[in-house]
């Protein structure tokens, strides 16, 4: 209910930023996938917990985020986050600083 979503975004504000809009999933949804019992480590499993990704433009606008969030709580190098198995890597470095 809308009741339980706003006590929800109260405890925690990451659950009131959506990063994939296709699917309307939130940062909270995706931390918690994380850091699960059994985690979500890779990109494609954070797609297949919670489907961030599965939507009309097929993460062409959140894998981005994902993998931005996957780095900040695994403590890695976004250059290290994997699309799925061994070897995935989907980048290899930055363009440009920030």
């Amino acid at each position: 209910t809308v009741l339980e979503i706003n006590e929800l975004v109260k405890a925690d504000s990451r659950y009131g930023r959506i990063i994939c809009r296709c699917e309307k999933i939130t940062e909270g949804e995706i931390v918690e996938a994380i850091h699960a019992p059994v985690p979500a480590t890779t990109v494609d499993a954070v797609k297949r917990r919670v489907r961030a990704g599965m939507g009309r433009c097929q993460g062409g606008f959140c894998a981005p985020r994902v993998m931005e969030i996957l780095a900040r709580e695994l403590n890695i190098p976004v250059t290290e986050v994997k699309k799925g198995g061994k070897n995935s890597f989907i980048a290899i470095g930055k363009i440009k600083e920030d």
